[in-house]
């Protein structure tokens, strides 16, 4: 077979369209068209491109012939979803969806406590006020939006079946609705951007798609698991649980409010005995909130679990306490 006759087989033989192809190449899908019809060859750069999608040597797509059955997967596995079953990933999505309007939530409301305590100007107020009705709306919309996308996902995902084929150094994926095959992908192991371990399945993402691999149906010797081995960067940080989630967004969020409190402590007592200054040793006594937030932070290190937030705001909030009370003894 000719060099064109290679290239259009080889990108069948994948199930790849034109503008597939196209896209991986950063070529037009009118450049694949003329390969393929051999009225241009594609340069030396391209070709070792090519030979790297449809894992075969430059010499091969140069002469070699091309067969569907050329390569024999070394496992190979089918997977069907229930809705039972997607419950899992589902808890796991909803930990990043509802996370950020909840702490925006909190903060806000503190907020405008705070300023409503404080007797702060009607027009401050007012944009606090603004900032939380705003924010509230378009929290809402995006969770309602995810929830819409999730329903149609989860009945699109029970409806397929996944194949998943492994090869040496990539694998393939064929999604087959009502017995005909809507999509493949071809996959190098190392172009899996992150692997989310949860109890029961893996989370793939490759290329801001995610990908669901069953752990109870893998090989003991599975490739997978040489991958993970060898990858252990690309593994997020195993899920944490209910209540260590809860105490560690209470802790940050606290020690964010903490300066506001210190406020209000500083400014109680200063209208009991007109010292605003002599006052801001107050300051201190809400320290153990921000060092509760990095020892927390600490010991959720050393569980494996998320930890940064705590520690790095934590510290910042202890440091301008510090800062803030150390004005008694400066002025």
């Amino acid at each position: 077979m000719k060099l064109y006759e290679n290239i259009q087989a080889h990108r069948k033989r994948l199930n790849m369209s034109q503008e597939e192809l196209g896209k991986m190449l950063f070529v037009s899908r009118q450049t694949i068209s003329m390969w393929e019809n051999g009225q241009t060859t594609p340069t030396i750069d391209n070709l070792v491109r090519l030979a790297k999608i449809f894992s075969v040597s430059v010499d091969e797509l140069l002469k070699g012939e091309v067969d569907s059955q050329r390569n024999k997967a070394n496992e190979s596995y089918e997977f069907n979803f229930c809705g039972e079953e997607l419950k899992e990933i589902q808890r796991y999505q909803n930990t990043h969806v509802y996370k950020r309007p909840i702490v925006f939530t909190i903060v806000t409301v503190l907020l405008v406590l705070f300023l409503i305590v404080g007797k702060a100007p009607d027009l401050l107020l007012g944009f606090a006020v603004g900032v939380l009705f705003i924010g509230t709306v378009s929290n809402s919309k995006g969770i309602l939006a995810y929830k819409k996308a999730w329903k149609s996902n989860s009945v699109r995902i029970t409806e397929s079946t996944y194949k998943y084929e492994i090869f040496d150094d990539y694998f393939e994926i064929d999604i087959f609705r009502s017995g005909n095959k809507t999509k493949s992908y071809h996959v190098k192991f190392h172009d899996i951007e992150n692997v989310q371990p949860l109890k029961n399945h893996y989370l793939l993402q490759i290329t801001g798609q995610l990908f669901i691999v069953r752990k109870s149906d893998l090989k003991k010797d599975s490739a997978f698991y040489s991958y993970l081995y060898n990858n252990s960067t690309k593994i997020t940080q195993p899920s944490t649980p209910n209540g260590w989630k809860t105490a560690s967004i209470t802790l940050f969020v606290l020690s964010l409010c903490s300066i506001w409190f210190a406020l209000l402590l500083v400014g109680y007592a200063s209208s009991k005995n007109g010292l605003f200054t002599e006052n801001m040793w107050l300051f201190y006594t809400v320290m153990p909130i921000p060092v509760s937030s990095v020892v927390f932070g600490l010991v959720a290190k050393h569980k494996g679990y998320t930890y940064k937030k705590n520690v790095i705001g934590g510290m910042i909030i202890a440091v301008l306490l510090c800062i803030y009370g150390s004005f008694v003894f400066i002025l």
